[in-house]
């Protein structure tokens, strides 16, 4: 029987349950498609493009390796593309593992299962995260996640013979242009390696360095993008944590593996999220904040920010940091948030865009409902207005950090280089350096907009209807931490 592998947020061969599956027997297509209309969404960038080019380039060597073949790499609109191969060579069977990204790729599944069915095609989807598709039961997930999770990772195993068909070459891939020459580079070597020297070194000081931009960028695992495009699993990364030597582990280390192995559940518990409701993408959470800040939206802050210019060194830091290197650690992402939304006063909807083109670890799941936490619009979480000043003194002290991305700044004291905007005349004449010309003024009172806005944000979850509004949610999506 002739069937259709298609790759999709799964470029691995090792614990893939839909290459497993179909490979098991008869004639096998494998084909990856790039969606038009995916990647000229707002949210699709040249860093997610290239992640996943350096990704498709390694696992069509593996093909070519292991099985003398390839991956069939198509670009246009994929009900188009899968309805002629179906036509042209007669395809019964379609595996692919289930995705949970946006409405958009809910949307296209929906309209893929019923072409299937117009043409008689069966589709297998795979499982590759510990979510509830069906019955779903808040009480049990916790339990479901760790059953899930301690399955042993499935080795590729084939008995099949894979099929080749031509293919148009590839027309240039439409999304927006970033510079990609500083992001991390995909691939599943790249992933193991991460892995391994995450597990061996660089976990050591992981729950102490972690916060820090200057600290974080190794003590992170730096797995994420990795974990986005599937090219290792949950799974892989769970089974080395819980065989990695301990003989000789510190106490240190084996705190930091316990926590950074949460956040394998963490992940699931924010795709779970969209999957239950995927209008957290476009709309609060908790609808009695609607109307918040969707009429005061200030363009000018919002280009500010993009920028990097809002007079705010680290802030500034920060965002030009991540705009190189397509990643920035889990802390800075909430501050940069956090001055977005409360300093700045600007709608999550946009600003959110505009940080999912910049994530090359972009997961609509995670992105969007950590956006409205770290806005104030879920009603549930705690209020945290991030204090740009202490962070900036508590996560790079020296300054260097600042000096670094911000060059404007780099002959100013340590001292000052948090508040540059506190140098004298005189101090800014002997430095060559005059804020408001070559570097901003602040572009807002940071202490008197985030008592503005903590104002405003709790005169609406005080009400009625936002209270009520919180205990559905909480209902609807909490579950019992996993795995701590």
């Amino acid at each position: 029987m002739k069937k259709i592998l298609w790759f999709r947020h799964d470029l691995r061969i090792e614990d893939n349950l839909a290459f497993n599956t179909t490979c098991k027997d008869g004639e096998v297509l494998p084909i990856f498609i790039y969606d038009k209309n995916y990647w000229e969404l707002e949210t699709s960038s040249s860093y997610h493009l290239k992640f996943t080019q350096d990704s498709l380039e390694e696992l069509n060597q593996n093909f070519k390796d292991q099985f003398n073949s390839k991956i069939h790499i198509f670009y246009g609109y994929t009900l188009k593309i899968l309805d002629e191969l179906i036509n042209k060579y007669k395809f019964k069977q379609i595996y692919s593992n289930q995705i949970f990204r946006n409405q958009y790729t809910l949307d296209l599944d929906q309209k893929c299962k019923s072409l299937f069915k117009e043409k008689n095609v069966l589709w297998h989807q795979g499982q590759q995260f510990g979510i509830q598709l069906e019955n779903r039961k808040r009480n049990f997930w916790s339990s479901q996640w760790n059953n899930f999770i301690d399955l042993n990772p499935v080795k590729a195993q084939i008995n099949c013979k894979f099929l080749k068909v031509d293919n148009p070459s590839l027309d240039k891939i439409k999304t927006k242009e970033i510079d990609v020459t500083n992001i991390q580079k995909g691939g599943r070597k790249q992933a193991l390696s991460l892995l391994q020297s995450f597990l061996e070194q660089r976990s050591e000081n992981y729950q102490k360095e972690m916060s820090s931009p200057v600290t974080g960028e190794v003590a992170c695992s730096r797995l994420s993008p990795h974990i986005t495009y599937g090219t290792i699993s949950l799974r892989e990364i769970n089974f080395a944590i819980t065989n990695a030597k301990k003989e000789n582990m510190s106490f240190n280390k084996v705190k930091s593996l316990r926590s950074f192995r949460s956040r394998l559940a963490w992940h699931c518990h924010f795709i779970q999220k969209i999957y239950d409701e995927p209008e957290i993408e476009w709309q609060n959470m908790n609808r009695a904040y609607d109307g918040l800040r969707e009429n005061s939206f200030n363009e000018e802050y919002h280009h500010a920010w993009k920028i990097g210019l809002t007079g705010y060194p680290f802030v500034d830091a920060c965002m030009r940091y991540l705009k190189t290197n397509g990643w920035i650690n889990f802390r800075m992402r909430a501050m940069l948030v956090s001055f977005a939304s409360y300093q700045l006063w600007l709608d999550w909807k946009k600003t959110s865009k505009h940080m999912a083109q910049l994530f090359t670890d972009y997961e609509p799941g995670i992105h969007y409902s950590q956006f409205q936490m770290q806005s104030g619009t879920t009603g549930i979480n705690t209020i945290r207005i991030y204090n740009p000043i202490k962070q900036s003194i508590d996560q790079d002290p020296n300054g260097s950090f600042i000096k670094k991305w911000v060059p404007e700044l780099q002959n100013v004291p340590d001292k000052l280089v948090h508040e540059p905007w506190k140098l004298t005349y005189l101090e800014q004449k002997d430095l060559d350096l005059e804020i408001g010309k070559h570097y901003p003024h602040p572009i807002v009172d940071h202490h008197s907009s985030s008592k503005i806005a903590r104002d405003k944000i709790w005169q609406i979850k005080k009400t009625d209807e936002a209270k009520f509004n919180a205990q559905k949610i909480l209902q609807k999506h909490a579950s019992a931490k996993a795995r701590r």
